[in-house]
């Protein structure tokens, strides 16, 4: 008697934390836009100082325990009048526990010296964002952000 309680407990245990498992919801964004650059000026004004083309793909991540983000990008650097300065590979990942505050997260990070962002048109200059990727363009930036993260 006492062997088939705990059997039925373990059982009863295991799918409770099975249970909690699967309310995670998870959530991916493919983002192709164009953002301004700014710096912080010497009288602590922040003023434009170029732009950037920005390939994103970001995923969140959230339970009741936990928050995760996890954003891969390709960022093609400019000057105001439109000259290319460089480009940043990045891939960035944070997790927070809702439970216990603790933050953990880090950055890798590559610079290149040719422009390697998608589907953002030459000299396109001001904040610029593509709303509506077809399928076919979000699996074709998918796949050239990740060609380039794995090389970090």
């Amino acid at each position: 008697m006492k062997k088939k309680f705990a059997n039925l407990s373990i059982l009863f245990l295991c799918i409770f934390l099975l249970n909690g498992c699967n309310n995670t919801e998870r959530y991916q964004h493919i983002e192709v836009f164009v953002s301004e650059t700014l710096e912080k000026n010497d009288e602590g004004i922040y003023e434009k100082t170029g732009f950037k083309k920005i390939n994103a793909i970001t995923i969140v991540e959230e339970d009741k325990n936990h928050v995760a983000t996890d954003i891969k990008s390709i960022e093609d650097f400019y000057d105001i009048e439109g000259n290319y300065l460089k480009t940043e590979i990045k891939h960035s990942e944070y997790k927070r526990s809702k439970v216990t505050n603790v933050e953990d997260g880090g950055e890798r990070k590559k610079e290149l010296q040719e422009p390697s962002t998608l589907l953002i048109p030459v000299g396109k200059i001001e904040p610029f964002q593509v709303d509506h990727l077809t399928e076919e363009e979000k699996e074709e930036v998918k796949n050239h952000i990740l060609s380039f993260i794995d090389k970090l």
